[in-house]
């Protein structure tokens, strides 16, 4: 499968979970924005930038974090999935990390050993296992918590 087709597949199918939990949720077409789910709250006049990173290999995610998101005046995801198909259909299913952004920048600060990756320096990717250490799989609950912050 091609990649992009493997991420439009992974942002389809993070929408779709999002829907089955009761968000309001839809897909962004292209690829020069900082969003490609929008997750609206039906109460009020909020909503949050869903940035998905679908592991093509169930070993890491590429997220090329720094340098582009480096200043926090620009416009970024408020919420990370990091997602693993699962490739076998077993039992196990599908994985989701759900991340707020500030907590993916300090996790790619981690694998960086405190280096932020300069332009044209590489590319930033997350260990799927420094994921494990560090975050809940499957905290569906993060969208809700995010969407009631001041």
């Amino acid at each position: 499968m091609k990649k992009e087709l493997i991420g439009l597949a992974g942002e389809m199918r993070v929408c779709a979970e999002l829907l089955k939990k009761g968000f309001f949720a839809t897909i962004t077409h292209g690829n020069a924005k900082a969003t490609d789910v929008l997750v609206f709250d039906d109460q009020s006049d909020r909503f949050l930038r869903v940035e998905v990173k679908t592991s093509k290999n169930g070993r890491n995610f590429v997220t090329g974090f720094y340098p582009k998101y480096t200043d926090p005046a620009k416009t970024h995801p408020d919420l990370w999935v990091f997602y693993i198909p699962d490739r076998d259909l077993s039992v196990h299913g599908d994985k989701f990390y759900l991340v707020a952004h500030d907590e993916v920048a300090r996790i790619q600060l981690i694998v960086n050993k405190g280096n932020k990756t300069l332009a044209g320096m590489g590319c930033d990717n997350i260990p799927l296992k420094v994921l494990d250490e560090e975050v809940k799989e499957g905290d569906w609950e993060l969208p809700r918590r995010l969407l009631a912050r001041p």
